[in-house]
């Protein structure tokens, strides 16, 4: 059994960085494949470097149909007994022994798959909040993106993968929530009460909100029952006008846009503490 961390980058040296950094800076050696097209010479270079020097394991060529299906090339080159995890580009593990954690969980477990908590942070690097990971995993919870789980805190099988048939591309920006609903309807998956990764924000799903928005509406038509047909549409017109309002935020004012953020969460997290104590 082998732990191998994936990370899909194209033209993204700085993100990169940040990634090799948290992956020097665990306890005991990654097993890092890192997916990229070869044309990007000074990516390449990069990453190359970072091979002869042991830190990169792998190195695979994408075949630069996008993202998802860069990721499902990793999933077709893993052995069946190995876990992968999903660790974007930019973004890192929560802290040194989070790699350590990851495996000692999946020594232990009967599932296909486990999944943690993750802390989400910002595109200018700083923290916004801590996003625990939920008691259990409930579909029309991380489709109304209500208790979800982030994919870069969740390690899968590699054989469970390569039978549900990876990401389903006809997804561009939604495709990792869509398999996560796929997997829990074979195996329910195992928590690892830890947080395990940071999620910054400034990446494919941020500014393609609205995409994701859209997705996100056939995925739940799809993946849930029909009595949320109502709720589903709802939530996507209150997202659309939420997304357009956030991202003018984020244009006019990031520092205020992040400052909501970090509120909005406080309030959150001290009515779940509230709740939970009734």
């Amino acid at each position: 059994m082998r732990v191998k961390v994936v990370t899909v980058v194209k033209d993204d040296l700085e993100g990169i960085k940040r990634t090799t950094e948290s992956v020097i800076r665990q306890k005991i050696p990654v097993y890092w494949i890192v997916v990229t097209p070869k044309a990007n010479s000074y990516l390449s270079e990069y990453l190359e470097s970072n091979k002869l020097a042991g830190v990169v394991k792998v190195v695979i060529d994408d075949d630069g149909l996008g993202v998802y299906p860069a990721m499902n090339q990793s999933i077709a080159w893993c052995e069946k007994e190995d876990w992968i995890w999903f660790l974007n580009a930019g973004d890192t593990f929560a802290d040194n022994n989070s790699y350590v954690k990851a495996i000692n969980a999946i020594e232990e477990t009967t599932h296909s798959w486990v999944y943690g908590g993750h802390l989400l942070g910002s595109d200018s690097g700083g923290i916004i909040a801590e996003i625990p990971a939920p008691k259990e995993f409930k579909p029309s919870n991380q489709l109304f993106s209500r208790k979800y789980i982030s994919h870069q805190s969740v390690i899968f099988n590699a054989q469970f993968l390569q039978n549900l048939k990876g990401f389903n591309t006809h997804y561009k920006i939604a495709a990792d929530w869509d398999l996560m609903v796929r997997a829990w309807r074979i195996c329910k998956g195992e928590r690892i009460p830890e947080i395990l990764s940071i999620f910054y924000m400034g990446g494919l799903s941020t500014f393609n909100r609205q995409k994701g928005n859209q997705e996100l509406l056939e995925i739940r038509n799809v993946q849930l029952h029909k009595k949320y047909i109502f709720k589903n549409y709802w939530w996507y017109f209150y997202r659309s006008g939420r997304n357009y309002i956030v991202r003018k935020f984020e244009i006019l004012d990031p520092e205020m846009a992040n400052s909501i953020r970090k509120f909005r969460f406080f309030i959150h997290k001290k009515l779940r503490k509230k709740i939970d104590s009734v």
